[in-house]
């Protein structure tokens, strides 16, 4: 089972969409996948068809050192979900005092799912630099540093790469751009000062800025499932496979 992360140190810069589609994508090619929210928001199952917040998760199991695997729940597209679950403080402290004293505890947690065979693990994180997302990063296969095409995103350059230079030998990098607006000269060059920056780390898709994203979320359902042939559909099937083949997953399966 290859394990992904999405990561960013940025608010509203387009994690979850990517960690939903890109699993839901990969589950439609018939790939065991299992995406986990890790983000105290706990909106990812709302990307994946839930229609209210999952009021049950990993999170209090967890904060009290129990097994996990239990909260896993299972949408119509296949993918399998291990929400947060509702936020509670005094769990969250617990939790913050357990990552802090275990630099593994993550890597620990995601070894006792027990899951075989070929498959991937998809991680949604909180911004960085929280302590989980850190440890999401250290114990992926790939982390996908998501950013979009703004001039606060060309201002984390030197946090980012000084972040990505901590990472294990083991662990790839890639940027995802997302927010990307041809319409816009800002935006436009951004999108130009991104790929400059960090060059050839960059996914050759940059997913953009389409209303349909919003309106899929609304009915929940993938782009992909709500409007097939639009631009952000057509990004993310894009990102999806690029992935696929950094982490050598077949999506030979037929969708």
């Amino acid at each position: 089972m290859r394990r992904i992360a999405f990561v960013s140190p940025l608010g509203g810069c387009g994690r979850s969409t990517l960690a939903a589609h890109v699993a839901a994508l990969w589950a439609q090619h018939g790939l065991q996948t299992l995406a986990i929210d890790l983000s105290a928001q706990n909106t990812l199952g709302l990307h994946l068809g839930a229609r209210e917040l999952p009021l049950e998760g990993w999170h209090p199991s967890a904060a009290q050192g129990l097994w996990w695997g239990s909260a896993a729940q299972e949408n119509s597209a296949g993918v399998r979900l291990l929400p947060h679950g509702q936020w509670e403080a005094g769990h969250a402290q617990a939790l913050q005092e357990r990552l802090h004293q275990d630099s593994q505890w993550l890597d620990t947690q995601l070894d006792s799912l027990d899951l075989t065979g070929t498959g991937a693990i998809v991680l949604d994180t909180p911004p960085l630099p929280s302590p989980l997302a850190r440890q999401a990063a250290h114990c992926a296969d790939l982390a996908v540093l998501a950013l979009d095409a703004s001039e606060r995103s060309l201002r984390l350059h030197a946090p980012l790469q000084s972040f990505v230079s901590t990472l294990p030998a083991s662990t790839q990098y890639a940027v995802a751009i997302t927010g990307v607006d041809p319409r816009r000269a800002s935006r436009r060059e951004a999108l130009r000062a991104l790929h400059q920056q960090w060059g050839d780390r960059v996914i050759p898709y940059p997913l953009h800025d389409d209303e349909f994203v919003q309106e899929a979320l609304a009915h929940a359902l993938g782009v992909h499932q709500h409007a097939p042939q639009s631009q952000s559909a057509h990004d993310l099937q894009g990102i999806a496979d690029w992935m696929a083949r950094a982490c050598g997953l077949d999506l030979g399966g037929t969708p």
